[in-house]
């Protein structure tokens, strides 16, 4: 997808894919930010197919910090790296029927706080933390025991995350090499980056 994303926004816009909500995904985000978002004018971050974890108070506020100073070396030019955030750059975040769990959470979280467009469809309403413990015999058991809400109360396992732009990505899209939603989240990239 990083290729193709390349292609079309001419190596402009940045794309990261977070397989899943833990710490290797966490490290791969952060390399990329220094790395290339630095160097670009944007980012789409994929959580289409993403299996959850528990990473994304970590992500939100990666996404949240913003540019405060520049620096220079001696004599040299200003820094287009912005310190470990993305330097005000828009990012849109693709969701699809696949993105569960915490996945969902970091959804909302984006969502609530307006820190960039969501496109994609609809989460997949599967989001639920467990506690357990240790029997006797030494197996080990969990149970859902901590729902998780949106601000004004709805229960994220019942109404998912619903994208900012709808986007429908099927079969016949894959076979023939058609890639709607990343082509919208290009746009929509360059879109925020006019205004």
């Amino acid at each position: 997808n990083q290729q193709y994303v390349d292609k079309l926004s001419n190596k402009k816009i940045a794309y990261v894919h977070l397989r899943y909500m833990g710490t290797g995904a966490l490290n791969q985000l952060k390399r990329e930010i220094v790395t290339e978002v630095a160097y670009k004018d944007g980012l789409i971050l994929d959580l289409r197919y993403n299996t959850g974890g528990n990473v994304h108070d970590e992500v939100i506020q990666l996404l949240s910090r913003k540019k405060y100073f520049q620096w220079k070396y001696r004599g040299g030019n200003l820094s287009k790296r912005a310190n470990f955030s993305l330097g005000n750059k828009p990012v849109v975040l693709l969701v699809n029927a696949k993105s569960l769990s915490d996945a969902e959470v970091l959804a909302n979280g984006f969502k609530e706080l307006k820190l960039g467009k969501i496109v994609g469809t609809g989460t997949y309403r599967w989001i639920i933390y467990t506690a357990g413990n240790r029997l006797v015999d030494g197996s080990f058991y969990r149970l859902p025991s901590w729902g998780c809400y949106t601000l004004d109360g709805k229960n994220l396992e019942k109404t998912g995350v619903s994208p900012d732009i709808k986007v429908d990505k099927n079969f016949k899209d894959r076979l023939d090499g058609r890639y709607p939603q990343l082509n919208k989240a290009i746009k929509v990239v360059n879109q925020l980056n006019k205004q």
